[in-house]
């Protein structure tokens, strides 16, 4: 076999072996000139059928620098088909006490991620979710939030 051959063939094996399990749900949320209102909620609707797997759940902010504050406080519940599985306000420090953006980027534009639970989300019985976020911030609209992603994914089966 020529060495074209099987570097092409050892290529399209990497790709299959790192291309892993399509996420679950994934639904980006762009905010029109970079305000957030707060009746403007990231709702996902997400089927679960397996409840023996653990899910990662992800949470990702996009801010730019005119972002007047140093921390955002958001509003997180989960709905299945019968109630309020888990609420919440969490405090998401966009800032440090000496000024400085927490986050990756170049620029102007930062983005933190915030997993919903460190170890995981277990659901409890196969179902309908929504998950939703909103902003718990006083100003109306909320200037400098440019994306939110909300990503959900399937991780291991437990033992």
């Amino acid at each position: 076999m020529s060495k074209v051959k099987k570097g092409s063939i050892l290529l399209i094996l990497l790709l299959v072996i790192s291309c892993g399990e399509k996420p679950v749900a994934h639904e980006l949320r762009r905010n029109v000139n970079d305000l957030w209102w707060q009746d403007s909620v990231l709702s996902v609707d997400v089927s679960i059928t397996d409840t023996s797997f653990l899910y990662r759940v992800s949470f990702r902010i996009c801010h730019t620098v005119d972002y007047p504050y140093s921390n955002l406080y958001l509003f997180r519940n989960v709905l299945s088909e019968k109630r309020t599985e888990y609420q919440d306000t969490i405090e998401v420090m966009l800032n440090t006490p000496e000024g400085n953006w927490i986050g990756n980027g170049v620029g102007s534009l930062k983005t933190i991620d915030i997993p919903y639970h460190k170890n995981g989300v277990k659901f409890p019985r196969p179902g309908n979710y929504r998950f939703r976020f909103y902003h718990g911030m006083r100003d109306e609209p909320l200037v400098g939030i440019r994306d939110l992603v909300l990503t959900i994914s399937k991780e291991a089966k437990n033992q």
